[in-house]
């Protein structure tokens, strides 16, 4: 039996570095924090008009969403950047700090953020969490991180260990990070099924459905459940989902993957009232799976390699003008995300 160390590695550091703090007597790793609890609720996306043909009429199927939530939990304590101000009362949790994401943060000492939220989207339920606690000295780096960000499909769990050496406002950093996740880049239906060697009627009952002949067209069930009155209707809204629970349910099974990997960071951080710019990125080159299924990279440093960058610029043009740039650009596994936000701002006085 697979044990999925992930959850066990987080919490242990977690609740380790609590308790020793505490017992210890260190204050300080506690003051200035903030927990946080919030709820939101919002009208959902109108979608639009949808019908089906049916006997000779149709039959209205636009899908009527139930009102969006968001419910958060959480925990933060992180520095603010000479360029960050709080301009809210309360913490909502929505907070998307770009600087939350650097690997040397704006004080020595502990950080840390634990947010975890239960949404409702267009009807779709999902959770999001991210969970990271940082350790900063003059000369090393340690963090350690799970993130299940279920909006974009990547879940993973790392420990990030580095050496630090700073050049007036640059700073650098190399070590190694271990990091486990779900089995990327696998779809086990390539394995279980050839086309052309099998037929979509066989390879649906393979995943459980029959079908029966009826009225001049096959009539498709989910054991005693109808389904799909037509071959056309069935492969069009049940087949591609019935392939999507496979390869979900089969990628379950094989649990999470280990590999280490080296890492590379450049961060540059200048201030000034008139222009800053805050630039970072974390280069992971080289990797070694642990596992049977861990990622295979392709061939190429470019498709080798995984990375995550930011940048934030502000220009202050005139008394009246500030131009401002923020994003975020991260790849793991093949998997990408990315923010952005550019524009100005012009003060009338």
């Amino acid at each position: 039996m697979r044990i999925d160390i992930s959850n066990i590695v987080l919490w242990f550091v977690l609740f380790a570095t609590l308790s020793c703090s505490l017992l210890l007597g260190q204050g300080s790793f506690l003051k200035y924090s903030t927990f946080y609890t919030s709820m939101s609720m919002n009208t959902s996306m109108i979608e639009g008009e949808d019908y089906i043909a049916i006997d000779r009429g149709y039959e209205d199927v636009t899908q009527i969403n139930p009102y969006d939530y968001s419910l958060t939990f959480g925990v933060r304590k992180v520095a603010r950047y000479d360029y960050e101000y709080k301009v809210k009362t309360w913490y909502y949790g929505d907070e998307k700090a770009v600087s939350d994401n650097v690997a040397i943060g704006n004080a020595k000492g502990w950080e840390y953020l634990l947010n975890y939220s239960f949404i409702r989207n267009r009807g779709e339920k999902f959770t999001e969490q991210n969970f990271w606690l940082r350790y900063l000295t003059n000369k090393c780096v340690t963090k350690v991180q799970y993130k299940d960000n279920q909006r974009v499909g990547l879940k993973y769990t790392s420990l990030d260990s580095r050496y630090r050496v700073t050049l007036g406002k640059l700073d650098i950093t190399a070590g190694v990070c271990f990091r486990t996740h779900p089995a990327y880049g696998f779809l086990p239906i390539r394995d279980f099924w050839t086309p052309g060697e099998s037929s979509f009627s066989q390879l649906a009952n393979n995943f459980g459905y029959s079908s029966q002949f009826v009225n001049g067209d096959w009539h498709w069930f989910d054991g005693d459940e109808l389904l799909a009155t037509s071959s056309d209707e069935f492969y069009k809204h049940y087949f591609g989902q019935a392939i999507a629970d496979f390869n979900q349910k089969e990628l379950e099974k094989l649990g999470t993957q280990n590999e280490i990997s080296a890492v590379v960071g450049l961060s540059y951080y200048t201030y000034n009232p008139k222009f800053w710019l805050h630039a970072w990125v974390n280069c992971l080159p080289y990797h070694h799976g642990l596992d049977d299924y861990s990622f295979e990279y392709d061939n190429g440093m470019l498709n080798n390699m995984d990375w995550d960058s930011g940048l934030v610029m502000g220009l202050r043009v005139t008394q009246h003008l500030g131009v401002f740039v923020e994003g975020l650009h991260q790849r793991y596994w093949g998997k990408e995300v990315f923010e952005c936000k550019f524009g100005f701002n012009y003060l009338m006085y």
